[in-house]
């Protein structure tokens, strides 16, 4: 039951920030524009969106002649802001029809491990150990702001006496932005099956409850991906009881 209201939390705080933000124009801080590129629009007018895909609303359009600064890259999407302080999101078959102050057509910038700590949705799998079991391990992500994020996971272990599979919500954070990779700090809660082999003795499924502490660190490796490495300490309970277990895991991460 806790489980199913840590993982409904975390999809109504995800439904809320999706929502938030399919309505709000997006933030540009004052370093983001001293480091943007500056380019004019020479189409008759340019749409700008809430959020980097087809489906967000458009919410301002810039008109030809206007200058505007190409803040960052999300997939496809380029987002941008103008000399009123407009920003919104542009597909990159649009942002490729303007020129530079020379005269030039632009040289659109690629993915940057800035991009990495901005980007709302992260899709990843690992692969490591769990109590000198073999574990591999799907999860899914969403950035809730700077600093925090909620991730919920689904995975599978292999052990010499049997078999078993794991779902768990954690809490993701991020506490710097400064370096040239990204720490974190995770914890969650989640809870456990284990098959028992059927010619070993004990019961054959044994279903527990767990939380987790642990740390890790993502660093950007380019396009749209980064490679993790992490450690977890699970406590299991089960039966009045508790038992410790650690896993260490690498992986890689796809962020949009």
């Amino acid at each position: 039951m806790k489980l199913h209201l840590m993982l409904a939390f975390a999809v109504l705080a995800t439904t809320a920030s999706v929502a938030r933000a399919e309505s709000e124009a997006p933030e540009v801080s004052e370093d983001d524009l001293a480091a943007a590129l500056e380019v004019r629009v020479i189409d008759p007018y340019l749409e700008l969106h809430t959020g980097p895909g087809r489906g967000y609303p458009v919410i301002y359009v810039v008109e030809k002649g206007d200058d505007i600064a190409v803040v960052r890259r999300r997939t496809t999407w380029y987002l941008i802001a103008d000399k009123r302080g407009k920003t919104g999101w542009v597909t990159r078959e649009s942002l490729a029809r303007t020129l530079q102050g020379t005269g030039t057509p632009v040289a659109l910038p690629e993915t940057r491990h800035g991009d990495f700590l901005r980007s709302k949705v992260r899709l990843g799998f690992t692969v490591g150990t769990q109590d000198g079991s073999d574990q591999i391990s799907m999860m899914a992500g969403y950035r809730l702001s700077k600093y925090f994020g909620v991730e919920a996971e689904y995975g599978k272990f292999f052990a010499y006496n049997g078999e078993g599979e794991l779902k768990s919500a954690s809490l993701i954070v991020e506490p710097t932005d400064r370096w040239s990779f990204t720490p974190f700090l995770s914890l969650g809660y989640g809870e456990q099956d284990f098959n028992r082999k059927a010619r070993l003795p004990g019961r054959g499924v044994v279903t527990g409850d767990f939380n987790s502490i642990g740390a890790g660190v993502n660093f950007y490796i380019g396009f749209n991906f980064v490679l993790r490495g992490e450690y977890r300490r699970m406590t299991f309970f089960v039966d009045d009881d508790s038992v410790g277990n650690d896993v260490w895991r690498i992986g890689f991460s796809s962020f949009f």
